[in-house]
């Protein structure tokens, strides 16, 4: 068995159980372990601080508790100086760790100053452009309130141009209804006077009629005293007879060109009413289209158009009363047939008695046929120009006049014939000469007729002149405003896109600086987490400078 070596004996060493007194003080709050040594207060300073060195490996650290036991026992005088030795090279050893890891972190220090320095020139430049975006977004805020300013200009510049075309338009149209307003009074006037001064003539033909009865009157009763041979009254029979023939037949064509005249009419009529609405129509079309300067034209119009529309209907009307009329005329000619056909059955007897006046009655025959026919052919002019003018009130007053006198006369005419038989002679001269004045006023009135057709086709070329005009100008307008809508529209479009593309580089500008400030939220960050280390790097310095300075 071996034994441990003895520890070596020092002339000037206390040989005892125990240590010389003040080699160590037994200390029992700081006591670990079996064996406890004294220990420097730098190291306990160290400990408190929370930053404890590495702990030395002693010897005693490895040494079994047996040995310990020995040591402590018998040999601690050999191992004071071989501890002293340990500890200044664990200290040595410590403060080379020290050194080394003072250089790493000095090295860190460095290298976290770089990254700091790049840091904050990459801040710098991320400012810099901030500012050069937020300079580009007040740039682009002010363009688009300038865009707006602009927008707004040309809105008004629109809407001013607008206005001063329809303001325009509105004073040409205003004066040229004026115009022709005053032209339709000037007309109305003048067909006034017109009709004044024909009524005048009227009245004074209608006085001579009446004295030229009157003389008739008294040579019929002069012809009476002359003529009371049975001759006579068979020739004005007869004459009758073929008079009242002519004058069936003549109705007869009256009625018919009354019937051409009112389908005329209402052909006319329904023309006029087709072209009333489709003018409605475009009269709705463009109040939908013009602005509201153009409502007040559109309403006189209107009531231009309502006032002929109800002259139309008044024609309408008055069309119906003539074929009422005429319906009554059929009536009274049947009624004067039937009287003819007695008349002509009592006459039959007394045609034996007056063969001998045959001669005379033949010659006075074939002037009344070429009376009647000269009076057939003039009421077929008549009837002609009356078909023409029958848009004109005072001729359709006039012709239902004349046609009420004509009837008044037929009525008188059948009454006659049937009163009194004897006085045939007497109705016959006078009838003979009414035809004559007839005939001349018909003549008069054809001229006059013909006259009044020559100036109603000028007014109606006047007229469809001024149509085609005001459908010119029409469409002009309509071309126009549509040029005008178009162009409004293109700019509004090229507004649009210009504010569509301004505000897709404000979306992209406001990206860019989300990015920018999320780039600088997260730069920030970093830079906390950098000053943090830096600042736990700075504690870890300053507790080492501590724990060398102790």
């Amino acid at each position: 068995m071996s034994f441990p070596r003895a520890p070596l004996k020092r002339f000037n060493e206390n040989v005892g159980c125990a240590p010389a007194p003040g080699s160590y003080e037994i200390k029992p709050g700081e006591l670990k372990g079996v064996a406890s040594f004294d220990r420097s207060d730098r190291f306990r300073h160290v400990k408190a601080a929370a930053l404890p060195p590495p702990t030395p490996t002693t010897r005693s650290d490895f040494m079994s508790p047996v040995r310990r036991t020995m040591s402590v026992d018998g040999l601690m005088e050999g191992s004071g100086v071989k501890k002293e030795k340990h500890g200044m090279t664990v200290e040595r050893k410590q403060q080379k760790l020290l050194e080394k890891e003072i250089r790493s972190l000095v090295q860190q220090r460095g290298e976290q100053d770089r990254c700091m320095l790049a840091l904050e020139e990459d801040l710098k430049k991320v400012e810099a452009k901030l500012l050069a975006a937020v300079r580009e977004k007040t740039g682009l805020s002010a363009n688009v309130t300038t865009l707006d300013r602009q927008l707004l200009e040309l809105k008004k510049i629109n809407e001013f141009l607008k206005n001063k075309v329809s303001a325009d338009t509105t004073k040409k149209r205003i004066i040229l209804l004026t115009t022709e307003l005053t032209e339709a009074r000037n007309s109305l006037d003048a067909k006034n006077k017109e009709l004044k001064v024909l009524q005048i003539n009227t009245e004074g033909q209608v006085k001579a009629l009446e004295t030229d009865l009157k003389a008739a009157r008294a040579t019929v009763k002069s012809l009476k005293d002359r003529n009371k041979d049975l001759e006579d009254l068979h020739h004005v029979t007869k004459r009758q007879n073929g008079e009242l023939e002519n004058e069936n037949a003549r109705l007869h064509g009256v009625i018919r060109e009354l019937r051409d005249e009112i389908r005329v009419v209402e052909g006319y009529l329904d023309t006029a009413n087709d072209q009333i609405q489709d003018l409605r129509l475009k009269l709705r079309e463009k109040t939908v289209e013009n602005s509201q300067s153009q409502m007040e034209k559109v309403k006189h119009l209107e009531t231009d158009l309502e006032q002929r529309t109800i002259e139309l209907e008044t024609t309408q009307i008055v069309l119906r009363e003539k074929e009422e009329a005429a319906n009554k005329f059929k009536q009274e000619l049947q009624a004067s047939k039937e009287a003819l056909l007695e008349v002509e059955t009592r006459l039959k007897n007394q045609e034996l008695e007056l063969k001998s006046s045959h001669s005379s009655v033949s010659d006075m025959e074939e002037q009344m046929h070429s009376a009647n026919q000269e009076v057939q052919e003039s009421h077929a002019t008549v009837c002609q120009q009356e078909a023409e003018l029958a848009r004109l009130r005072g001729v359709l007053r006039r012709t239902e006049k004349e046609l009420d006198e004509r009837v008044a006369h037929l009525e008188q005419r059948c009454l006659f014939s049937e009163e009194d038989r004897s006085k045939t002679q007497e109705e016959g001269m006078r009838r003979v000469e009414e035809l004559k004045a007839e005939l001349i006023v018909l003549k008069e009135a054809r001229e006059e007729d013909r006259n009044r057709q020559t100036a109603l086709q000028q007014e109606h070329a006047a007229l469809t002149e001024e149509l085609t005009q005001e459908k010119d100008l029409v469409d002009s307008l309509t071309v126009l405003l549509e040029q005008e809508r178009e162009e409004s529209e293109e700019r509004l479009r090229q507004l649009k896109d210009e504010m569509e593309e301004v505000l897709g580089e404000l979306t992209l500008l406001e990206e860019q600086e989300l990015r920018r400030q999320e780039m600088a939220e997260s730069g920030q960050e970093e830079i906390q987490r950098l000053q943090q280390g830096n600042d736990e790097l700075e504690k870890q310095l300053s507790d080492t400078r501590a724990l060398f300075e102790r």
